[in-house]
């Protein structure tokens, strides 16, 4: 288990791409959350709800009493979201904003499930995705299939991602897809279908679905007990994996659900009785200790149960029969009549605190209804008690909140550390996964990066890279002759669709490049393709061996170049990669890289968070766009750079040279040689500003830098 931390800074990366000025040095230089391994925070999502079921607004945190581990704890932080109005204040990557995103994980059961209520399912579903969900809210979908449970896409922000992995269910493939090493999407290839084109036709994913209803239908009783216990230990390895990501799981299962009677429970009167309360709506008669006579079963669930509730999962359940009145034919095939899954779909429900949805004729309306009871919910923070004490055993944890008729809905434990080897290769996957969709920044490796804009001569518009991963940070996990490596880096969109993807796994002869290594670190060069307008990059760096990892989110604003605007690049303080450690990384849209860092045929690096040095000269180029420049026409621009303290004081950097060095790609490349005099060491903005005497144009650009 993982509980949300919050954590001391240990990097600051910022770019500024830049028209006109700044709102200031906070909005420059903010350094983005962190994340790591020193605990000093506990987050706790709760959810509320009033007699009727209704989520509760408006609390505070005077509100709420914490214990941890049967003592009291003052609550230090308070975070109260209310979805439909403030989705936005919930997008950032603090640890209380990540814990406070609302998840959503659609499991399709296609083996107890009748096809035309799967198939029907799955296009209201899809619906729901594309249209109901908040900007803020994160979605993934899974499959319990003949292969057991298989996640098809984590939870991601991209919603055309979950629609088309809904509508597929891994099940209708016209061609392989391309996938994903961390499942954040589900086909990085073309979109085979997507808004305005329409889902993929129904028939083949029917017959697939028939097959599996066939098989079950021939199944003798025992092969059927085997998969009724296959799809409780899929379910817990499901819900224990989920244990690495933050905040609350909301788990939808749509299925038909399986019959109870045949693992030796309740039977004749007993059984009818069971199943009248829930139709009903009495589920709590519905009980599970006589309800499921095999005590294998029960101790699955029951081990099931106790999971669900310390991970921080409810189970909402769905029947999907319901979707198929009036279908006959192909639903009878499957081995007990349609409906009698009920009381067990109900039973999943009622031990997780989630929602039981019985006849869903509208399935979207039932899901409406889980959004509206999940829109108002708190995030509380406290400090753990004794976090020193056994900090990977299971802690116990119980919230109350003070008023009349009021229920809370919360987690019951944690462990502030896990073993070590303790979690999963998918729960790995997982943790990594959700710090990309979370924009988490931080870890035990140091990453710092710049991005540039940049149109070619075609037209062709894409944002170059430079990631830095610092040597001391890598150095640690150094071990024999090898280092081996993992990057993910991707592109997302202003509507949180995965735009391009770059992974790369590097290993590393420490004999041939530890020299360089150790003196500059190690640098990734990669290009993606993106549209016009806001990007947000989120990168990753995790050693293989240790699994010790580092994120960093960089937002870029990507201007309109190419047009008659002039735009300048940050000021970039060059060097030359003859003598450093620098790894090209191609990304999945653009295999062929293109990179600006040039002058003429003489190509350049350059530091993320550059250090200056009073007295020493410094080349920084600054590449500028909307500037009519002819080849071998010396086109001036006057520049001047100053250096900007925290305060807001700011002083001219005296400046030894400008030169411009022109390219056949239209953009000009000036270089600046600064010379820093009497400044005090510490971080700066460096602020390059330019002033075209041929138009009277002036603008200016910045970076964050440091004096040594």
């Amino acid at each position: 288990m993982r509980s949300g931390l919050v954590l001391r800074s240990t990097l600051a990366a910022s770019i500024v791409w830049l028209t006109a000025a700044p709102a200031g040095w906070t909005q420059v230089l903010q350094e983005p959350p962190v994340f790591g391994a020193e605990v000093s925070l506990v987050t706790v999502p709760v959810f509320v709800t009033d007699k009727s079921g209704h989520a509760v607004p408006g609390l505070t945190a005077a509100d709420f009493e914490v214990e941890d581990q049967g003592k009291k704890t003052p609550i230090v932080t308070f975070l109260s979201v209310d979805v439909g109005q403030e989705a936005g204040a919930i997008q950032g990557g603090s640890r209380m904003q990540a814990a406070a995103r609302r998840q959503f994980v659609f499991l399709f059961d296609l083996m107890f499930s009748t096809p035309t209520g799967i198939v029907r399912a799955r296009e209201a579903a899809s619906t729901f995705v594309r249209e109901s969900l908040a900007p803020s809210d994160l979605a993934a979908v899974a499959t319990f299939g003949q292969s057991g449970v298989q996640v098809l896409v984590t939870f991601t922000p991209d919603r055309d991602q979950v629609a088309r992995a809904i509508e597929g269910l891994g099940l209708v493939e016209t061609q392989p897809r391309q996938r994903d090493p961390l499942s954040i999407a589900y086909d990085l290839g073309v979109p085979r279908w997507g808004p305005g084109i329409g889902p993929p036709p129904a028939d083949p994913m029917m017959q697939q679905l028939i097959q599996m209803a066939k098989l079950m239908a021939r199944a003798d009783q025992g092969y059927y007990r085997t998969r009724v216990e296959g799809f409780l230990e899929g379910l817990g390895s499901l819900t224990r994996m989920l244990d690495a990501v933050q905040g609350r799981k909301q788990m939808i299962l749509l299925s038909a659900g399986f019959d109870s009677t045949v693992l030796g429970g309740a039977r004749g009167q007993e059984s009818q009785e069971t199943s009248e309360a829930v139709l009903r709506g009495a589920i709590w008669e519905a009980q599970s200790d006589r309800y499921f006579g095999d005590s294998k079963v029960r101790d699955s669930l029951d081990k099931l149960f106790r999971a669900v509730a310390v991970t921080d999962t409810v189970i909402h359940t769905v029947d999907v029969s319901g979707l198929a009145a009036g279908v006959v034919s192909v639903d009878q095939a499957l081995p007990q009549p349609v409906g009698q899954g009920k009381d067990t779909l109900a039973q999943f429900a009622v031990n997780t605190g989630g929602r039981f949805i019985a006849d869903a004729n509208d399935l979207r309306a039932g899901l409406e209804e889980l959004l509206a009871a999940s829109r108002y919910y708190y995030v509380l923070g406290y400090e753990p008690q004794n976090p020193g004490d056994k900090p990977d055993k299971p802690r116990k944890l119980k919230v109350r909140v003070k008023g009349q008729g009021l229920s809370v809905s919360h987690r019951r434990g944690y462990v502030l550390k896990p073993r070590e080897g303790e979690a999963s290769p998918a729960a790995g996957a997982l943790r990594a996964a959700e710090t990309i969709v979370k924009g988490l920044s931080g870890g035990a490796i140091a990453l710092s990066a710049v991005a540039v804009p940049y149109r070619n001569a075609k037209g062709t518009l894409s944002l170059p890279v430079i990631l830095q991963a610092d040597a001391r940070s890598l150095a640690r996990d150094a071990k024999a002759n090898q280092l081996g490596l993992e990057l993910f880096g991707y592109a997302f969109d202003a509507q949180g669709q995965v735009r391009d993807v770059v992974t790369l796994s590097p290993v590393l002869d420490l004999g041939a490049v530890k020299t360089a290594l150790e003196a500059k670190g190690l640098q990734f060069i990669t290009s993606f393709a993106v549209p016009d307008g806001p990007v947000d990059l989120r990168f990753l760096v995790r050693e293989k061996s240790s699994q010790r990892m580092g994120s960093l989110r960089l937002r870029v604003e990507i201007p309109a170049l190419g047009g008659d605007a002039i735009v300048l690049s940050p000021p970039l303080a060059m060097d030359d990669p003859r003598t450093r450690l620098v790894v090209p990384a191609p990304s999945r849209a653009l295999p062929s890289l293109e990179i600006p860092f040039r002058l003429a045929d003489a190509p350049f690096t350059a530091e993320p968070r550059p250090s200056l040095a009073n007295g020493v000269a410094r080349d920084v180029c600054v590449m500028v766009w909307g500037v009519r420049l002819a080849i071998g026409r010396d086109h001036r621009l006057e520049f001047e750079s100053q250096l900007v303290d925290a305060s807001g004081g700011s002083r001219v950097v005296p400046l030894d040279g400008v030169r411009l060095v022109p390219d056949a790609d239209g953009v000009g490349r000036y270089v600046l040689t600064l010379r820093p005099k009497d400044m005090a060491p510490g971080p700066y903005l460096l602020r390059t500003s330019f002033r075209d005497p041929m138009s009277g144009a002036t603008g200016r650009s910045e970076l964050a830098v440091q004096v040594e």
